[in-house]
């Protein structure tokens, strides 16, 4: 039986809580953001003491179901102000269940620094003030040879402590490297609540109980095998998920220059292709590095230098298109070098991206300077009036540079998926209850369907579609790349369903996905409509439905009756 940790930072006291008829059944985004919508006041100040952070493993981790290892963070978000869910690969999702905790709920405040160590003997309060200030990566290194290099460590670095709206959650992956559920500024929210990590130790553990375990490992193997029979995978493999940049380039939809562009000229420089050439011929360099234990798929990477040293692990399309050619940087090396820099601070490299091409445009330092941009990336720590602006996000950012053109939805940064070419990924970006968040609905069309991003028409039922199928998948647990597969074909779908029934002993609903998609989003929706949001925050900004993109002239036309239906319940 799956339990409720509850912990009461105020009393430095934790309980084991049976889950209720309300929260049985649910993991990751699906469990967080019931528990956020019930139970967290929605007017309250994010960084007040009343908002919890919630860490939930999805429904079908701990298991052997490939790629389900993705951990989901919930809070009120200081960078959106409605609720929030950002997740991370790595291992901290899998041990938790088998210490029978289906998700941890942080409430109230710590009077000091504190690290939280959970164990089969419960809960430990320690004194963090050895670690504070330190970034990610220090403090990773030091918490492990402390505890071990058998544990899982979710932690924030100094702009989570200083409470920045950009900063996130670092989960490291089995080999300590740092994974960020980075969206949304929930660093922030465990910093106000004086927390620097939490120590995941499973030792001595037990197995996730599987109620049937013949049927599991049946559509389990199923899954896996109609997963890698996939054709983008074999891409993903090879490329990670920079595959995308030449691919996104081509399609004239490449954010450039604070998105005025759709394709950047030098976009072979910091493509997948070229880094894969890169990395062959560097020492100690993984194209195919693996997040967490059980991934079938391979597409994160280790990133070294000509001799053989770390940069970063891994540097993803996001952080190349936001970062890259978002602001004109075409030098690989320093796009990692940046990549490191914001994980070690603890900032989201979308947010943070989207920032700097800001204050390029606003002549605080030129567009394409990679040693400008890392600098004022430092300065975030050093806590300048620079680097706080920059460390508070895009939205932030241009509101005090007065710039006219800021890429956000409900505060939070676009991804790097200009949406006037891509109208249903820009679709989601306007109407997630979640900010400008690709994940919850990215609709990049692919050989297999006669799906059209470029016209106006269709979208808002691409998008709906979308959105539930994500939000179930991140209840789940299942990666996106891992989930992409069953989006065509409809008997992986089945699998996943199958797997899930087997594991709770039940035979569940062939509209299970469809059914834990729609609950999730309505409980988000209610959250941000108490909130105080209406429709009309679901929109894009204006220069996005003005200015034509170069090359093709599109602008967002999606209609905003259009936008009105998505997730119409």
């Amino acid at each position: 039986m799956q339990r409720l940790l509850r912990i009461d930072l105020n009393k430095k006291s934790f309980l084991f809580e049976e889950l209720s008829p309300k929260y049985v059944k649910l993991g990751g985004r699906a469990l967080s953001s019931q528990i956020i919508n019930r139970e967290v006041p929605p007017t309250v100040d994010a960084l007040d003491s009343r908002n919890k952070l919630i860490f939930a493993a999805g429904i079908l981790a701990g298991t052997s179901f490939p790629n389900s290892g993705r951990l989901s963070v919930g809070a009120k978000s200081p960078l959106t102000g409605g609720i929030k869910e950002a997740n991370a690969g790595g291992n901290a999702a899998q041990k938790l269940p088998k210490l029978g905790v289906q998700a941890i709920v942080l409430e109230g405040h710590a009077d000091q620094l504190t690290t939280l160590k959970i164990d089969n003997a419960g809960v430990s309060f320690i004194d963090a003030a050895a670690i504070k200030g330190l970034g990610n990566y220090q403090t990773i290194e030091d918490l492990k040879q402390e505890h071990g290099d058998k544990v899982s460590i979710i932690s924030i670095g100094p702009a989570g402590e200083k409470k920045l709206k950009a900063a996130g959650v670092s989960v490291t992956s089995p080999d300590f490297h740092v994974r960020m559920a980075a969206r949304g500024g929930l660093g922030a929210v465990m910093g106000s609540k004086n927390v620097k990590a939490i120590v995941i130790d499973d030792t001595d553990s037990q197995k996730v109980e599987i109620m049937d375990r013949e049927i599991f490992k049946k559509a389990t193997a199923k899954f896996t095998k109609g997963v890698l029979a996939y054709p983008m995978i074999e891409g993903l493999n090879a490329l990670g998920t920079p595959v995308l940049v030449n691919m996104i380039n081509g399609m004239g939809c490449l954010p450039t220059r604070n998105y005025s562009v759709g394709q950047f000229d030098r976009a072979h420089q910091i493509s997948g292709e070229y880094m894969a050439e890169l990395m062959a011929k560097r020492p100690n360099s993984v194209p195919a590095h693996k997040c967490m234990a059980g991934c079938v798929i391979g597409c994160s990477n280790i990133f070294t230098n000509e001799k053989g040293d770390v940069i970063v692990s891994g540097l993803e399309y996001e952080t190349i298109g936001l970062v890259g050619s978002n602001c004109m940087i075409d030098d690989i090396d320093m796009i990692a070098k940046i990549n490191w820099a914001c994980n070690d601070i603890g900032v989201d490299t979308m947010d943070v991206g989207a920032a700097l091409a800001l204050a390029m445009e606003a002549d605080i330092l030129k567009m394409g300077d990679a040693n400008g941009a890392l600098a004022l990336v430092n300065e975030i720590r050093q806590g300048t009036d620079n680097g706080l602006m920059i460390g508070n996000g895009c939205k932030v950012t241009g509101d005090t540079l007065g710039s006219k053109r800021i890429p956000h939805v409900k505060g939070q940064s676009l991804a790097a998926y200009d949406p006037r070419g891509l109208k249903g990924t820009g679709t989601s970006y306007a109407t997630s209850s979640m900010g400008a968040d690709h994940t919850v609905g990215n609709a990049i069309p692919n050989p297999l369907s006669q799906y059209d991003p470029s016209s106006p028409d269709g979208q808002a039922e691409m998008s709906s579609f979308l959105q539930i199928y994500h939000a179930a998948i991140d209840s789940m647990g299942i990666c996106l790349f891992a989930s992409l597969p069953a989006l065509d074909f409809a008997d992986l779908q089945g699998h996943i369903v199958q797997s899930i029934g087997a594991l709770l002993g039940e035979t569940l609903d062939e509209d299970y996905i469809k059914q834990l998609g729609i609950a999730t989003l309505k409980a988000e929706r209610e959250f941000n409509i108490n909130a105080g949001f209406t429709k009309e925050d679901d929109r894009l900004p204006q220069f996005f439905k003005k200015e034509p993109l170069l090359p093709s002239g599109n602008v967002f036309d999606v209609s905003d009756d259009d936008l009105d239906k998505v997730n119409a319940f």
